[in-house]
């Protein structure tokens, strides 16, 4: 399995590390907006391709495993994910456009294709725990304001705690709640809140860098109401070759991929 790095998003990390990377922490504790910068920094990357295993598991225990290539391009603006298994799902896609704020769904059995926009994208995508809307990229500093809660400690990394609520362009959610690794500013948690209060907790893990980036190659998404939970694990993931332009277009949906 061949190792890998962060979300798609290029950071000049080191750079910054080398004029001093406690000045830098002093003044991001004081400014939540400036912590929103340093994340899409960290998770900014031009393109990436690769393999995900997604398993959902349902309130009442039984399982499901889904497998699907990606692409993505434009630092996220452009994303595509095709389901290689099981053989029902087989060829279906998702098109996400413009960070997510446009989604169509193909499936390959009826050659049928449905658009996601507005409040459409917090459907469930694919029967899992990640709505259409979660699986978009977008920009922390555009998507959200953030207050510092304060520091906390998970699974040995520091983190600093941020309360983030959604511009009016944001997502749907009522406000989220993010710890963020004060080394690498990659998230290792996120907790959704929507109107009746605590609806879902993210956790990311395993983090691995692979070529040159660092990234969490598992994610857990857990209803806490439904009691369900889907896991997506990185198999694989390359930022080398950027993808062909066409594969982000709602015409090639219906085309074989090579």
């Amino acid at each position: 399995m061949e190792k890998i790095n962060h979300k798609g998003r290029t950071f000049p990390w080191a750079l910054l590390l080398v004029m001093g990377l406690a000045a830098g922490f002093a003044f991001a504790q004081e400014d939540g907006a400036s912590w929103l910068k340093l994340i899409d920094e960290a998770e900014r990357i031009p393109h990436a391709t690769g393999i995900i295993e997604q398993t959902i598991t349902t309130s009442g225990g039984s399982e499901r495993t889904l497998t699907m290539r990606f692409w993505s391009a434009e630092e996220g603006e452009l994303s595509l994910m095709a389901y290689t298994a099981p053989a029902r799902v087989k060829g279906d896609k998702i098109l996400q456009r413009d960070d997510g704020d446009n989604i169509w769904y193909y499936m390959k059995r009826r050659d049928v294709t449905r658009h996601f926009v507005g409040t459409a994208r917090r459907q469930s995508a694919m029967g899992s725990d990640f709505s259409y809307e979660d699986l978009g990229s977008g920009d922390m500093t555009e998507d959200y304001t953030a207050e510092l809660l304060g520091d906390e400690t998970l699974d040995d990394v520091p983190c600093v705690k941020l309360k983030c609520t959604p511009t009016e362009s944001g997502p749907s959610y009522e406000h989220i709640i993010v710890w963020v690794g004060v080394e690498d500013y990659l998230p290792r948690k996120i907790d959704y809140y929507d109107d009746d209060g605590h609806l879902k907790t993210l956790t990311l893990s395993d983090f691995q860098t692979i070529e040159g980036r660092k990234l969490a190659m598992r994610m857990e998404m857990v209803n806490v109401r439904e009691g369900s939970r889907t896991q997506m694990v990185q198999q694989s993931i390359s930022f080398k070759d950027e993808p062909e332009p066409s594969l982000f277009t709602k015409e090639a949906l219906s085309r074989e991929i090579r």
